[in-house]
């Protein structure tokens, strides 16, 4: 498979365009807080230049609100070539100075930065150590979708139960201690026409247990046509894992319902199924632009807080194999 923390956006990617994100999320152990860390690259189609973004956002679910923070800057791909790419092949090698002094850094044991806020004498920072679990997962099943022109959104999870400890102050809120959570990775040249998105790492009945999964429509025919819901999910509990992400039968899961803040699917595989519903109706959101290489932009909703439910059941039989609650889903939706 493809190494998870490698850049995709490289010098050859300005004819198409390409976006790319390689982000952290992060729950607050025994308080209602959360964050989200993310470090993005964006190419626009036929263009030379390459934006750099670096976006933290904070979630208080006690008081029901989320505050976003970002910062950045258009260098063009010479520059980009000799600062990011001249570093090495791995985001766990970043470490990117913006023009206002504000500045990002990935190591493989550490996250650091600082973002300058405009117009205030203030700032947003983090210093977190890493515990990572080496355990990545991918979403689709074959090494080729990852490599080949199909699916033009790819996505995987870096590590799928990684902790950090330390600290993440805002102007508004301030969190310290350990935090549980994943690191993400998804790139390509445009995002899905309408997808939803679910993960989580602390359930109620197993800590040890891990959901990662999506539903998305994608546009076909320059746009024209838009697919049929392509959905994959994989889930790990008792040491073993249920999989239901082959590429090829993606279409043939139940989504029964996907809209802003509620995902409900069935995943079927041979000898299994998997019921989810993953609720963030009563959840603090944040509302993000995510832009394509295309130059259009679509407005992405997410939170850390929803509630959900998985039970896995055997196929034929319908016999329960385990069931699964959680306050501790990440759901993100993208609506056309």
């Amino acid at each position: 498979m493809i190494g998870p923390d490698l850049y995709q956006l490289k010098p050859n990617c300005y004819k198409k365009g390409l976006y790319e994100s390689f982000y952290y999320r992060g729950n607050l152990s025994n308080e209602n807080k959360a964050f989200w860390l993310k470090h993005n690259l964006l190419m626009y189609a036929g263009d030379t230049n390459v934006r750099i973004e670096c976006t933290v956002i904070v979630f208080d679910h006690e008081l029901n609100t989320s505050k976003t923070y970002k910062h950045m800057e258009m260098i063009n791909i010479g520059e980009y070539s000799e600062r990011i790419i001249k570093e090495g092949e791995s985001w766990a090698n970043l470490n990117y100075q913006f023009k206002n002094g504000s500045h990002m850094m990935i190591e493989q044991e550490s996250l650091k930065g600082e973002l300058i806020l405009p117009g205030e004498i203030s700032k947003v920072s983090w210093a977190l150590s890493l515990l990572p679990s080496q355990k990545s997962y991918y979403h689709f099943s074959n090494d080729w979708f990852y490599h080949g022109f199909f699916p033009k959104k790819k996505i995987l999870t870096k590590d799928i139960h990684l902790g950090f400890n330390g600290n993440i102050s805002t102007p508004e809120i301030k969190m310290e201690g350990t935090f549980i959570g994943m690191n993400g990775h998804n790139w390509g040249k445009e995002h899905a026409y309408k997808y939803s998105y679910g993960n989580c790492n602390q359930f109620k009945e197993n800590q040890d247990a891990y959901f990662d999964g999506f539903s998305a429509k994608i546009s076909l025919a320059k746009g024209i046509i838009k697919s049929p819901y392509l959905s994959g999910a994989s889930l790990k509990v008792d040491d073993n894992w249920y999989h239901f992400n082959n590429v090829l039968s993606s279409y043939k899961h139940n989504v029964v319902e996907l809209i802003e803040r509620k995902w409900r699917v069935t995943f079927l595989n041979k000898d299994h199924l998997l019921e989810v519903l993953i609720d963030g109706d009563h959840a603090p959101w944040a509302h993000l632009n995510y832009g394509h290489p295309s130059g259009k932009t679509s407005l992405v909703n997410n939170t850390k807080f929803a509630t959900g439910m998985l039970v896995l059941k055997h196929r034929n039989s319908g016999k329960v194999i385990s069931v699964l609650k959680s306050d501790f889903f990440e759901l993100e939706s993208l609506l056309p």
